[in-house]
């Protein structure tokens, strides 16, 4: 869940299918990938019962799309034309050009999808809040996807804001490395990235989460292999 410049380019990326799901949002394409909805119906497989995982992956669908708004709206925001992919490694933002770009609007951009999750929670809170002090009966599916909503845009948003890359907080990073102009700033964004990716696939792994863990392998070794292949030249 991040932005990046031009085309996606990532592990998990995935090209146009007869099964995208397109639309536009405030101007901006967004396109759903198939294995979006594969992806978030194995998160939320574990409860075996089909409504709660209907409603699961349409909490994780609404997440996502709020957080990739907080990344595209941005980049509109400072004149980049942008779009917006769903797929089997989560979402992205991108733009086909940056205009004007430095390390400043870069962390903003960054900051701003977790922030867009961060919000959405401030308002599904006060929803609920509201309902509950009126004493309006909440509907169990419903209050299930106050619960997923909740769960969702604490946790996903402060897992993103790790500085991991390419996550955002690994975005952030990079970018504060550049405003300070620290030297070696790219050895010392993926040597963090590598320690802490594989520290979360421990725990994950630990806690018996094979999709972290294996995503999370994935990007330590991904990480790992960049600052191998920048050092090889």
């Amino acid at each position: 869940m991040t932005h990046q410049k031009e085309k996606p380019i990532d592990m998990f990326s995935a090209g146009p299918t007869p099964l995208d799901v397109t639309f536009v949002l405030f101007g901006i394409p967004v396109r759903v990938n198939p294995m979006f909805w594969l992806m978030a119906a194995a998160l939320g497989w574990g409860s075996g019962d089909l409504p709660l995982v209907l409603i699961w992956v349409w909490c994780v669908f609404f997440s996502v799309l709020i957080h990739e708004l907080g990344h595209a709206l941005t980049a509109e925001w400072f004149g980049w034309r942008s779009s917006i992919l769903l797929y089997f490694g989560g979402g992205l933002a991108f733009s086909d050009r940056y205009v004007n770009n430095t390390p400043g609007r870069s962390v903003i951009m960054s900051l701003m999808g977790p922030m867009a999750q961060f919000l959405l929670l401030g308002i599904v809170l006060i929803v609920l809040l509201a309902l509950r002090a009126f004493q309006i009966e909440i509907p169990p599916y419903a209050s299930t996807a106050f619960n997923y909503l909740i769960i969702i845009n604490i946790f996903w948003p402060i897992l993103n804001l790790l500085p991991i890359l390419p996550l955002d907080g690994g975005r952030i990073l990079q970018g504060l490395l550049d405003m300070f102009r620290i030297r070696r700033r790219s050895d010392i964004s993926r040597g963090i990235s590598v320690v802490l990716a594989a520290a979360v696939a421990v725990w994950c792994f630990s806690e018996n989460m094979p999709f972290g863990t294996i995503m999370f392998g994935l990007i330590a070794w991904q990480n790992a292999s960049g600052a191998f292949d920048s050092r090889a030249y």
